[in-house]
């Protein structure tokens, strides 16, 4: 990835664009205030930055969308974010993204938002050919890391307040996240992870299922082989019980156990019970339920019948006392007597008493009655014997239909002990049969062991390729070299240690002098000039592993304002950017003679952009200066300035 150029569009839809070289330096010289610091914060942005570090000021005042061209390979992405100001925020996520061989910038009146900063890095992480790699820790003190393209962009960027930073060497180092996911993610970028580490890590656990399946068959194999002789008397026994066998069948060894077993398998088994009657029962169960409703009806008519013979006694008894009463009359004459005296002693009475005819009309009736009650007495009696006899042949009928219920019920109990018998036998003849066949691979397959051990040594390989001890020999073997070119190219910088070996700390993320006693780190490496000369280093140290490994990071680095260790920008004014005589003079110019040199030798693979005040005389110098923002130039143009 390079940068073919910048653009910006106002409100009005005017473009600004700044065009950029690939594979080469591109310098953009000028005085301070007019806009050299942007161009880092305005790529970052449009490369799908969070926030938007774009200064406050003119630029965010006329500037209504922000985008970058990028150069991929053989194939241009067009990146263009918003201006947040335009919308009231401090950031948005939103972003329009086009891509083809080649892509025009479009009109204003074309851009909308299409995708977001998620998808730009998703984009990119495939476009770069990222791979899918996690770093997970081995103290599990934090979470695993997925590397993707944001990773990738901390070592393309040198601001103006960084470059000459003594804590930190790397864009947002001083962010405690960032920095440490550098430490997790710079192995993968070097090139210390292997590529097809996920491929790796699913063959490796492919191998691992296989091998523990493997290892549990041989220890149940081995545990046959243990336990083989009681296992095998304990099958006899338990088909002796079940009479599979002859319960005194000799069994005098292991050979004639298996022997036996090995009939025992071929037996032609058959379930020897039969299916309970269950329709002859429902049957059975339905007459008998039809006879109780019938017995009850009959029960309920008795019970009705004897209650009508105990009426009609009852009455039969007090009509035989009535008429025993009515008959005392014939005592007295039967001649009408006088109504009024007492017939007993002629005294008047005051009431008079019924009449002898009146008593015997009431004889008569009760006479005839008695005698009717006394002749149905018989047939009452002998209809409830009927009812009787009905009632017993019922509940004779009920009792043999119960007792057939009965003995199907113990049919099915006889059925289910033999069904459970049978299924027993089947499950021990299973268990034989299991034994039987294991027995025999066990005794067969001697090559398990050996199956297993190959597997082992599989895996064992495959572990060393992503193992953490290989990594860190490779990330060692890595360093070596980058720290053998950052000693090599120490003396074509105006560094204070020139003879001795450079060393940097992945881990710490941090340069080491190491002098014959002490190794001195680069916070205390003192002067501004070697802290501008060891950035410049490790960074073009790193990009020149990063080409020619062909490892999947931008290869641009845009550096902004690298002299000013020499030539601060209060100088600018006074010398329009040339640097007079000097060792400064001399400083910066040695500085540049590197920076051209390690770019032409990595050419075209690498771009290198720097805003700077300098301005020197020579020739590739000159040659490489893009515009010069002095005597009212500027990023923004000034009529962009003045519609605002």
């Amino acid at each position: 990835m390079q940068i073919h150029s910048i653009i910006l569009y106002n409100k009005a839809g005017q473009k600004r664009v700044l065009p950029f070289e690939l594979g080469k330096v591109n310098i953009i010289t000028g005085e301070s205030k007019t806009g050299k610091t942007a161009i880092i914060d305005i790529v970052n942005y449009c490369l799908g930055s969070d926030d938007c570090k774009i200064s406050d000021g003119v630029i965010r005042d006329t500037v209504e969308w922000f985008s970058v061209l990028f150069q991929l390979d053989s194939e241009q992405l067009f990146v263009a974010r918003q201006n947040p100001n335009s919308l009231g925020q401090a950031s948005t996520s939103h972003i329009y993204l086009a891509n083809a061989d080649t892509v025009e910038p479009p009109e204003l009146s074309q851009i909308a938002n299409n995708s977001d900063i998620e998808t730009l890095k998703d984009y990119l992480t495939r476009k770069m050919r990222i791979s899918e790699f996690t770093n997970t820790p081995e103290s599990g003190t934090r979470d695993p890391l997925a590397v993707n393209f944001k990773h990738s962009r901390f070592y393309s960027f040198q601001p103006q307040d960084l470059i000459d930073q003594r804590e930190f060497l790397f864009y947002n180092q001083a962010d405690n996240y960032t920095a440490q996911s550098m430490k997790d993610t710079l192995p993968y970028f070097l090139g210390a992870v292997p590529e097809d580490a996920v491929r790796i890590e699913r063959e490796i656990s492919a191998l691992k299922r296989e091998q523990n399946r493997l290892v549990k068959q041989l220890k149940e194999n081995q545990r046959l082989v243990e336990e083989g002789s009681s296992r095998i008397f304990a099958l006899v026994d338990e088909a002796k019980a079940l009479n599979l066998i002859a319960v005194d069948a000799p069994v005098t060894s292991t050979e004639a156990a298996l022997a036996i077993l090995n009939e025992v398998v071929k037996l032609d088994f058959e379930a020897e019970y039969q299916e309970g009657e269950n329709e002859n029962l429902k049957k059975l169960i339905d007459e008998k339920n039809a006879l109780g409703k019938e017995l009850a009806s009959i029960k309920d008519e008795i019970k009705a019948v004897q209650s009508f013979i105990d009426s009609t006694n009852n009455y039969s008894s007090e009509a035989s006392q009535q008429v025993a009463r009515l008959q005392s009359v014939g005592l007295f004459s039967e001649t009408e007597a006088s109504h009024d005296s007492c017939p007993l002693c002629n005294s008047q009475l005051t009431q008079q008493i019924p009449s002898i005819t009146a008593i015997n009309q009431s004889l008569s009736e009760l006479s005839a009655n008695l005698t009717t009650t006394t002749t149905e007495s018989p047939r009452l009696n002998k209809f409830t014997d009927d009812l009787l006899v009905q009632r017993d042949r019922i509940k004779e009928q009920m009792e043999t239909r119960q007792a057939s219920i009965q003995a199907i019920y113990r049919e099915q109990d006889d059925a289910n002990r033999l069904r459970n018998v049978n299924i027993r036998r089947g499950k021990t003849i299973g268990r034989i049969s299991l034994f039987l066949e294991s027995f025999e691979i066990v005794e067969a397959d001697n090559s398990l062991a050996l199956r297993v051990e190959f597997l082992e040594d599989q895996i064992k390989g495959l572990e060393s390729q992503i193992s953490a001890d290989e990594r860190d020999a490779r990330i060692s073997a890595i360093l070596n070299h980058i720290n053998t070119q950052m000693t090599t190219w120490g003396p074509e910088l105006d560094l204070e240690y020139k003879d001795a070996p450079l060393r940097f700390d992945i881990k710490k993320l941090t340069i080491f002098i190491d002098r014959i006693t002490r190794s001195v780190p680069l916070n205390q490496a003192g002067s501004g000039a070697n802290w501008v000369a060891f950035h410049l280093l490790i960074h073009f140290a790193l990009h020149k592993h990063f080409v020619l490994a062909g490892r999947p990071v931008p290869h641009f680095l845009i550096l902004d304002q690298p002299s000013q260790a020499y030539y601060p920008p209060a100088r600018d004014n006074e010398y329009q950017g040339t640097i007079p005589e000097s060792s400064d003079e001399r400083a910066v110019r040695q500085m540049y003679e590197f920076i051209f040199k390690v770019t032409n030798e990595l050419s075209p693979n690498f771009q290198v952009i720097i805003t700077d005040h300098a301005k020197l005389r020579e020739q590739y110098f000159q040659d490489a200066i893009l515009e010069e923002w002095r005597n009212g130039e500027k990023l923004i143009p000034n009529g962009w300035i003045n519609q605002s």
